[in-house]
């Protein structure tokens, strides 16, 4: 087995393959993209900040009305979604070109029914969205329980033919595979629990379904920007977490569930290490599915009003259980390449799988849930944007009814 690990004086090479790399067409549309992607948030900045210090001043003591930043917000939103969809065309079209050259990462009889889920999965929500009528909800039922039952078939064959192993020179002992196995249930059922006793609100609405399929879509736009790709998966990208965050914040554990779990199967799609199917759990549905605990402390009493301190606790919460989810599989899973580190190093404490997989999973999980929470916690210090999210999300009733104004100073 040939072992390469990024070594930190690589580190910052990576990232500079990320910010300036235009070796070949798909290096260049990634570091395009990542520009363009600072371009907008620094334009919204810029505009935001103009917009308040160039606002109508009162007059007899009161405020005189301004639609200029909701005006700007409505194009950033339509800029964005041009964005958003441009990104994971150009990034699908890329993928592809790069199986066609002869890359031999692709294993087909897993990647296409994960795809063709992840399409059904969303082109429904957005169908459903647009024509709330029975019909269209129960045809995209369907369809998207169908397509999720033929890829769960193909990833269950794919394991059983004793590929996964073959393809990954890794063969997983019997107490190993025991353990993924009951961390993976232990953990989903963990998540489930308080998911279900700290949010009441059930189903979805058309609302709901909208603000789902456009933050599943930023989101996975968002983590083809990687600033950091780390060897046996896992990345530190331009905040890919927050979309999924702010919408289970807004929308309740339950829903978040949801959406999380269609993203682990894009992220499936994206950058597939797939060596067991306990494995294929924590890594992918698991982990994200955790997110959807950003929402958990939305509605506690005494968080009452503070937008800001439910998020980022809610968002510590979430953080720390996407670890543990990725700590399990890098310990049961991926820990004999710690040993090929150790030798490769010289840092015998690496060939511990306990060790090597807390390093190897703080190196990136942790950087990217502060990314997420620091722009998470920036953008919320807008009193225009807290005031959008109490309008559109799903609170409790004592709280969705108070107006924007009324809001108080913490969460205006």
């Amino acid at each position: 087995m040939n072992f390469s690990m990024l070594a930190f004086g690589d580190l910052l090479g990576d990232i500079e393959n990320y910010f300036a790399n235009f070796a070949s067409p798909a290096d260049s549309c990634r570091t395009v993209m990542l520009w363009i992607a600072i371009a907008l948030v620094l334009a919204f900045v810029v505009t935001t900040v103009a917009i308040k210090f160039t606002a109508p001043k009162p007059v007899n003591g009161e405020e005189v009305k301004d639609g200029r930043q909701k005006l700007a917000n409505r194009i950033f939103l339509f800029i964005a979604l041009a964005y958003v969809v441009a990104a994971i065309i150009s990034f699908s079209a890329f993928y592809y070109s790069d199986v066609n050259a002869g890359e031999d990462y692709l294993i087909p009889i897993t990647f296409y029914p994960l795809l063709v889920f992840a399409i059904v999965a969303i082109a429904g929500a957005i169908a459903v969205a647009f024509k709330p009528v029975k019909a269209v909800k129960i045809a995209a039922l369907t369809i998207g329980g169908c397509a999720l039952v033929a890829a769960i078939v193909c990833l269950i064959v794919y394991y059983a033919t004793g590929d996964a192993s073959e393809w990954n020179g890794v063969e997983l002992t019997g107490s190993d595979q025991a353990w993924l196995y009951a961390s993976a249930i232990i953990l989903a059922a963990a998540i489930v629990v308080v998911s279900m006793l700290t949010d009441r609100v059930k189903g979805f609405d058309t609302r709901a379904i909208t603000f789902a399929a456009v933050c599943v879509a930023l989101s996975f736009a968002l983590s083809y920007i990687r600033i950091l790709h780390m060897p046996m998966g896992g990345s530190i990208t331009l905040a890919s977490m927050l979309p999924l965050m702010l919408y289970s914040y807004m929308f309740g554990c339950r829903r978040g569930l949801i959406a999380g779990l269609v993203y682990g199967f894009l992220q499936a799609i994206q950058d597939p290490w797939l060596l067991h199917p306990a494995q294929f759990a924590l890594d992918y549905l698991v982990a994200f599915m955790a997110i959807a605990l950003t929402g958990c402390l939305r509605n506690v009493p005494a968080l009452k009003g503070k937008m800001r301190t439910q998020f980022t606790l809610g968002a510590i919460i979430a953080g720390v259980t996407r670890f543990v989810s990725h700590f399990f599989s890098g310990a049961f899973a991926f820990g004999v390449f710690g040993a090929g580190y150790a030798d490769d190093y010289g840092i015998a404490i690496l060939s511990n799988p306990y060790i090597y997989s807390l390093i190897y999973q703080s190196m990136y999980v942790i950087p990217e849930v502060i990314i997420a929470i620091v722009v998470g916690v920036l953008l919320m210090s807008s009193a225009n944007l807290r005031r959008q999210i109490v309008r559109y999300g799903n609170f409790e009733k004592s709280v969705e009814s108070v107006p924007p104004e009324a809001i108080p100073a913490e969460s205006k």
